[in-house]
């Protein structure tokens, strides 16, 4: 097994994170940004440059289907998974797995599996903070992968559970 980052450097520390031993998260070019709400689309921008820039390629950020994701969790939180399109159509038992996590007000919690990466937030500060933490994380994950140049592997995120808040203002 190759190596990847275990534990990543955050400019603003999380509340919370708590690393897991599971496999790592292995980026393909199948991956896309789906999002719950028209409202935030335009913050997954930075994450698709993100890519862009150090991949070549743009990935998509696309709506999650209705009938993927209750309305009910859709009306009660922001959220994106980044994942693939076979994955997005778990999203319900995704959340539903999720249901005893409280989010506060502009708090997220951010999570990586081995099939996805979730974020959930109640709000727009939250999810931002949380597209932040997104930015570092994948940030290092590349600038890694780049500097050992073993190009022939796939890009791995370890697995984590993330909880945090936006900086007050």
């Amino acid at each position: 097994m190759s190596d990847y980052i275990k534990e990543y450097e955050f400019k603003i520390p999380p509340k919370e994170i708590i690393y897991g031993d599971e496999e790592p998260l292995k980026l393909s070019n199948e991956f896309s940004f789906y999002h719950n709400k028209n409202i935030f689309r335009k913050e997954l921008n930075r994450l698709q440059n993100l890519f862009l820039r150090y991949l070549k390629t743009s990935l998509v950020a696309a709506g999650i289907r209705d009938s993927y994701l209750k309305e009910i969790y859709s009306e009660n939180h922001l959220i994106i998974i980044f994942t693939d399109n076979k994955i997005v159509k778990e999203t319900n038992q995704i959340i539903e797995a999720h249901s005893d996590i409280e989010i506060l007000s502009k708090c997220f919690y951010l999570e990586s599996s081995t099939k996805y990466m979730l974020l959930i937030s109640k709000d727009m500060d939250g999810l931002i903070s949380g597209i932040d933490t997104m930015e570092e994380i994948f940030t290092q994950t590349f600038e890694e992968y780049f500097s050992r140049k073993k190009f022939d592997e796939y890009i791995k995120i370890c697995p984590f559970k993330i909880t945090s808040c936006a900086k007050s203002s």
